[in-house]
């Protein structure tokens, strides 16, 4: 006959320290990778407002080729070009159909007046000439894409 002693039967498990150290562990990680998620999400949209202002630009070029060498005046009218007439054309930071606005006064380079994350800007000169500008999370980006 066998005697179980109480030194000999152990309970299977964790102790509260041991969980207590897995916690602050997967803390510390959260802590590190949130805000890197969080930067790359804002360097995605921004990159996304940059394709926006491509397209724009592509739209004015062809703009212009339909209208013998001159480019738009309003951006509006750029923006009716983008297909399907504007349905894929969005603010990466809003998912708002309002990307663009029209830039009344001409400065070199443009700025987009903006305050908004992810507007596209469009100026013209009246001289043949256009600019697109973007802006960011929270400045105008650095890229201004020109006809010249």
């Amino acid at each position: 006959m066998k005697i179980k002693t109480t030194m000999m039967m152990r309970e299977a498990g964790f102790t509260l320290i041991e969980l207590m150290i897995v916690v602050v562990i997967i803390g510390i990680l959260a802590s590190i990778a949130i805000p890197n998620f969080v930067a790359m999400q804002d360097r995605a949209k921004e990159g996304s407002t940059k394709a926006n202002m491509h397209t724009f630009q592509l739209s004015a070029e062809d703009y212009a080729i339909q209208n013998s060498g001159v480019y738009a005046g309003t951006a509006g009218a750029v923006a009716s070009l983008i297909p399907p007439a504007g349905i894929t054309f969005i603010n990466p930071f809003s998912s708002s159909s309002v990307a663009y606005v029209d830039q009344a006064t001409w400065t070199v380079p443009l700025a987009t007046g903006s305050t908004v994350p992810g507007i596209v800007a469009y100026g013209d000169s009246l001289q043949g000439r256009y600019q697109v500008a973007g802006h960011g999370r929270d400045v105008d980006l650095a890229l201004v894409l020109t006809s010249q």
